[in-house]
């Protein structure tokens, strides 16, 4: 199907009654997704283990499905609960040697850095390599990585919107010889995404990929997995496997997810990042005279705005019925391709006149 702007609006009524740009906290559902995770019980599951195929079945289309859109074979992607369920899953599945050095930078999101500690409590020792500016968060990262033997990184940062020059890095990584492992949540679906470049990348389905909880991708590529020794065993991955799945996957939520792809990819994934990338430039122009955090050769759907008090800001914001979100010094503003310019426009004119009493 063609990019239709009004069409994807009626499929997202949401948008009616809400100024909604806070895809960076949560995605918005499509209208129909939950008629796709109702099919699995009143399909599938209604049939027993007499319908076991069918919803396994739907594992593989989806594995499928992402690897399209991540440029990796579909083997290699797997499922787990949430990103940071895979990141822990990681961390402890990895051998660690005396002289092991883990790289990340310190403002890292939680998750990321929590799954730094564990290496680190593992005998790995900490580099934080130090970034003076927004722009030299991908150099900073690959001068670390000489010497490293993992690198963890969000591709998109979590308060700034910065996007990691993913292509950089991992060329960096691969010349130490250092595993680059990915928190993708901020950029699946937002932006182009190339997981192969990555050892691991790892993302929930509730932001960009609108598809609610309990379910994350889950991708290893194979110097990653020739490592890996699971922590967690289970009948899906008994030993000799490196898999890390353990057990049966969310399959309602896969079905939920089957049904969002599907619905993108007959949009187009590159019309949909045309258009988040026209939504952030139109955003860029409208609030030019702020003080902007994310830079703009670096930018995926995100858009950060450094304000004295953001928590306040959001508050008056969605008094006035608009969603975005305080991060940091920062207030996040992160459009999707279901919103148009009239969001963005109508959201500037509030924000703007919030910030200039």
């Amino acid at each position: 199907m063609a990019f239709d702007p009004a069409a994807v609006r009626r499929d997202f009524p949401y948008l009616d009654r809400r100024l909604y740009l806070n895809t960076a906290s949560t995605g918005i559902s499509h209208r129909l997704a939950g008629r796709a995770t109702a099919r699995f019980f009143e399909d599938m599951y209604a049939r027993g283990y007499d319908g076991a195929a069918d919803w396994r079945a739907v594992a593989g289309r989806v594995r499928a499905q992402v690897g399209r859109l991540a440029n990796v074979a579909p083997d290699d992607v797997g499922f787990a609960g949430t990103t940071t369920e895979a990141l822990n899953l990681i961390a402890h599945s990895l051998p660690v040697r005396p002289g092991d050095r883990v790289v990340h930078l310190a403002d890292e999101f939680p998750s990321v850095r929590a799954a730094a500690d564990i290496l680190v409590a593992r005998g790995a020792e900490r580099i934080e390599p130090a970034v003076e500016r927004e722009e030299g968060r991908s150099r900073a990262l690959a001068q670390a990585a000489a010497g490293a033997t993992f690198v963890l990184v969000s591709h998109v940062h979590w308060e700034s919107g910065t996007k990691i020059d993913l292509a950089t890095l991992s060329a960096a990584c691969r010349a130490a010889g250092a595993l680059l492992i990915v928190d993708g949540i901020q950029a699946l679906a937002a932006t182009e995404a190339d997981a192969s470049l990555a050892d691991a990348y790892v993302a929930s389905v509730f932001k960009w990929l609108i598809s609610g909880f309990g379910l994350a991708v889950a991708i290893t590529g194979p110097r990653l997995r020739e490592r890996l020794m699971p922590v967690f065993r289970g009948y899906a991955n008994p030993p000799p496997s490196r898999a890390l799945a353990y057990s049966h996957a969310n399959y309602p939520g896969l079905m939920t997810l089957e049904f969002s792809l599907g619905y993108m990819e007959g949009l187009g994934w590159d019309a949909i990042f045309a258009r988040n990338r026209m939504l952030h430039g139109r955003l860029h122009e409208r609030l030019a005279g702020l003080d902007i955090a994310t830079p703009d050769g670096a930018a995926a759907a995100i858009l950060s705005v450094r304000l004295p008090d953001p928590p306040a800001t959001a508050a008056r914001l969605a008094e006035q019925g608009a969603s975005a979100e305080a991060r940091g010094a920062c207030l996040r503003i992160s459009p999707h391709f279901y919103n148009d310019e009239t969001d963005i426009d109508r959201f500037a004119d509030m924000l703007l006149k919030i910030v200039k009493g």
